[in-house]
């Protein structure tokens, strides 16, 4: 979670943190960050998109820099953070100059309908997003490292933090 938290605090478009928990959920979540409710929410930008998914790989980044290791605790987080990238390369016109502009149906592009072509490009779309937001991941957890062990040690001291006891550990709130 401390990774997550970093990284949204290093993205432009990424709203303010309210609070962050491990302690474990009925619904399986390990822990959360939960985010102040922005005021456009209803105009998404590519921006915005990106951040998200920044911030999404951000706790795994965490855990491989500070534990030399990653744990499955991250997979809903992957599947959330490929979603987006897929929605825009496939359904927002914003997979690049190699997909062009266009919106891309996914029952006909599971079909004989879209080449093979099309197909790779598209996966390679999606797979250039990711890696490039998961390289940013990396670079603000590493570049901010100090602030990611002082966010762990009072999580787990407290086990959550809400956002006054953030603008504590965390001086840039």
């Amino acid at each position: 979670e401390a990774g997550h938290a970093v990284c949204a605090l290093f993205t432009p478009t990424s709203p303010a943190i309210e609070r962050i928990s491990i302690r474990g959920d009925l619904a399986g979540s390990l822990g959360f960050v939960s985010y102040a409710d922005p005021a456009h929410r209803y105009v998404v930008t590519r921006g915005q998109l990106l951040d998200q998914i920044c911030t999404l790989l951000g706790g795994r980044e965490a855990e491989a820099l500070l534990l030399d290791d990653v744990s499955i605790g991250s997979a809903a987080d992957l599947e959330r953070a490929t979603a987006i990238a897929r929605a825009l390369v496939e359904e927002f016109g914003l997979g690049g100059n190699e997909i062009g502009l266009r919106v891309i149906d996914r029952e006909r592009s599971a079909s004989a309908a879209v080449s093979e072509n099309l197909k790779v490009a598209l996966e390679h779309a999606v797979r250039r997003i990711l890696d490039e937001q998961q390289a940013r991941a990396q670079g603000l957890v590493s570049a901010h490292r100090a602030l990611v062990e002082a966010l762990r040690a009072a999580l787990l001291e407290k086990q959550v933090l809400d956002r006054e006891a953030l603008s504590r550990v965390l001086p840039t709130l």
